[in-house]
């Protein structure tokens, strides 16, 4: 993430527009101390790993109607401002992911004809 901006680039990276990348030359160090052995060893996966299940359930089970309405409107306020169709689509995905009823809304509320048209996968760009 960047925390100087200057100008009319993105504030993120990686991004779609060439902006900042990372420079592990300049930052090797991980700052940070450990004691004991850091290893790598394979980790097995339960069916709840992944980005869309806490999101989901914060959609469907703790937020109201009325919250769920705002953050569609909210995403669709944001989505809307700017931002090109194709970035539009791949964020789509993801939403529809979070939930499908939120991904329909946001859908709808970007004028998508047929939100189910997307192909939803995790990780395409």
């Amino acid at each position: 993430m960047r925390y100087r901006h200057n100008g009319n680039q993105p504030v993120y990276a990686p991004n779609s527009y060439g902006g900042p990348q990372a420079d592990p030359k300049r930052y090797a160090d991980p700052g940070w101390f450990a004691s004991g052995d850091i290893m790598r060893s394979a980790y097995i996966p339960h069916a709840e790993d992944n980005d869309f299940v806490q999101p989901g359930t914060l959609y469907r089970q703790v937020l109201s109607q009325t919250d769920r309405e705002h953050l569609a409107s909210n995403i669709v306020g944001h989505m809307s401002q700017g931002v090109e169709r194709a970035v539009q689509e791949r964020a789509l995905k993801l939403w529809q992911q979070v939930d499908q009823d939120l991904g329909e809304q946001i859908a709808k509320g970007l004028g998508f004809a047929s939100p189910s048209a997307l192909s939803i996968g995790v990780g395409e760009d």
